[in-house]
């Protein structure tokens, strides 16, 4: 795992997007904050940056995409979440990301911030915070994304061991 300051000045003020060559998992403002949360993907790594809104990353993490500790949706349940975990020494960042899904005679517009995420930060197993996000700015592409792109380096997700497995040759 690789752990990195961000030191480098990006040129792109509305860092809480996703870089060039970049898809989306999660990004949103946390709340009551002004700090943001983004996990990214490109077709080998996938990366954890969070810091202040218009500034450089504060913190950016980085694992490979076949490795990541990625855990879709299960398939049950009122909500669609996804989890992606990052390890930094003896710090782990659990971000969660999802969606309220409707049921019966619901509109899309009488639950107008359906999405929701943040990130659970422990330290040596030990529950150090959680930071919420700001309902209205989730922006959650739940799906093909970090799925295909885990099935594209040759791993699939086992049902019976809760777990990524490598494809057999």
């Amino acid at each position: 795992m690789k752990y990195v300051l961000a030191l480098i000045a990006f040129t792109n003020p509305a860092w809480a997007a996703c870089l060039a060559g970049e898809e989306a998992f999660m990004t949103c403002q946390i709340e009551n904050s002004t700090k943001s949360l983004r996990v990214c993907f490109d077709d080998q790594t996938t990366f954890y940056r969070f810091g202040t809104v218009g500034k450089p990353p504060e913190l950016t993490l980085s694992e490979p995409i076949v490795t990541v500790d990625y855990r879709p949706w299960p398939g049950v349940g009122r909500s669609i979440a996804e989890g992606v975990t990052f390890m930094n020494d003896d710090y782990t960042y659990n971000v969660f990301a999802g969606f309220e899904r409707m049921f019966g005679d619901e509109e899309y517009e009488d639950i107008p911030h359906r999405s929701f995420g943040g990130v659970r930060v422990q330290q040596g197993g030990i529950h150090m915070i959680e930071l919420v996000c700001a309902r209205e700015t989730v922006e959650f592409a739940w799906g093909e994304g970090l799925w295909s792109a885990k099935h594209n380096l040759g791993v699939v997700w086992s049902y019976e061991t809760d777990d990524w497995v490598e494809l057999p040759d």
